[in-house]
């Protein structure tokens, strides 16, 4: 095929398409059905629509999404009746609902030369979802919270994104991943080629060892060792959580080194000498276990099978001395804004 948006077809790993290098000519004349009105459906399908695209919704039975769409101007259809209607489904409902709502709702109704799009690797990198060989099937995944995206697109902006593509796709696919990211503005910053699998794994293991695990941890950890050495609440939150977005912050703009020249010699000398000591080899072989677990497919079976106990984990954590302090604590410093 004569190259459109990649030099290459498919793009090598780590391959950067600029939002200027894309168009939204392979969405022209196409309707895109977003299933699912989540937080990440109702990025999709409102961006979508702001450029242009034509959009229905499909919601499951008894889904409060559909009240949110039609909100929002849409149409909420029955997931079958909305996948029947386009020209590319994408499918941003629960990991743990993929492979029912495939087998029942999508699959059957399909059309034969529809593509199928996805917002996270999950479905079809552990097998919930067979596009089969020849079906156009892409991801584009926004590296930011749907409200976020959302919010930034509404301003001329957006968030990066990653692109990928499976192997038994024609290779305009390509094509048709980096227009759907431009629409849906997950090009800011750059497209990066990957893999279902790898955005899956990598996405998880962040997930899990970072962002909703290792650190959440962590906070807790320190605000009830400060608070059992009989320190003041107030000023365990303060230092535990609440200076954690300056240094994320910090992080986010400057980079690792450009955090440490801004902030005092005592918080670096401290950090450096003692972050390591936390952080030793024990919790490195413990990361690498976790990692492995989401490779072989453990964690997968794990949350499908196990998946609904989230509701109790959620539960027990509200009862911890640090989720009880943060709610007297939000409503003095945030207000409303934190609720």
């Amino acid at each position: 095929m004569e190259p459109r948006f990649f030099a290459q077809y498919p793009p090598p790993p780590g391959t950067v398409l600029e939002r200027g290098a894309a168009d939204l000519e392979p969405l022209r004349g196409r309707t895109v059905a977003v299933v699912g009105y989540g937080t990440m459906g109702r990025a999709h399908a409102v961006n979508l629509r702001r450029s242009g695209v034509a959009v229905t919704v499909g919601v499951r039975a008894g889904s409060p999404g559909g009240d949110r769409a039609r909100a929002d101007g849409f149409a909420p259809l029955p997931v079958a009746a909305a996948v029947a209607a386009a020209d590319i489904a994408v499918l941003l409902l629960p990991d743990a609902a993929m492979a029912g709502a495939w087998t029942d709702d999508v699959a059957p109704h399909l059309r034969p030369d529809a593509a199928l799009g996805f917002a996270h690797g999950f479905a079809v990198a552990f097998g919930q979802v067979d596009p089969g060989p020849g079906r156009p099937c892409f991801l584009a995944a926004p590296k930011g919270q749907g409200d976020m995206l959302r919010e930034l697109h509404a301003q001329g902006l957006g968030v990066p994104g990653l692109l990928a593509v499976t192997a038994g796709s024609p290779p305009a696919t390509w094509d048709l991943a980096a227009a759907y990211c431009l629409a849906v503005g997950c090009l800011h910053g750059g497209g990066f080629a990957t893999t279902f699998r790898e955005e899956c794994v990598s996405d998880q293991f962040g997930e899990q060892a970072v962002l909703c695990g290792g650190v959440l941890e962590l906070l807790k950890a320190a605000y009830d060792t400060l608070l059992e050495a009989g320190y003041n609440p107030e000023n365990a939150y303060f230092e535990c959580v609440h200076e954690l977005k300056l240094i994320t912050d910090l992080l986010h703009r400057h980079g690792l080194l450009g955090l440490r020249r801004r902030i005092s010699g005592t918080a670096a000398y401290g950090g450096l000498t003692r972050g390591p000591r936390l952080i030793d080899a024990g919790v490195r072989a413990r990361m690498r276990e976790v990692l492995v677990e989401i490779e072989d497919g453990r964690f997968a079976r794990e949350l499908l099978a196990e998946g609904e106990g989230t509701t109790g984990l959620v539960a027990a954590e509200a009862a911890t001395p640090l989720a009880r302090a943060a709610e007297g604590m939000i409503a003095r410093l945030h207000g409303d804004d934190g609720r």
